[in-house]
């Protein structure tokens, strides 16, 4: 029998971000927009606005 060992979720986004071009202009313009955040962990979150 072997073991295996899957990452949770934020670990998974974790990683895709890391990879994501995308991604990492956002990180560079937050200060400019507000439609995104980035938490205390570096995950990139978006922002749903309820009007």
């Amino acid at each position: 029998a072997s073991l295996r060992v899957e990452p949770d979720l934020i670990s998974q986004i974790k990683e895709a971000q890391k990879e994501d071009n995308k991604i990492w202009t956002i990180i560079e313009n937050l200060d400019k927009q507000v439609e995104f955040r980035l938490d205390d962990d570096n995950v990139l979150w978006q922002a749903f606005l309820v009007e």
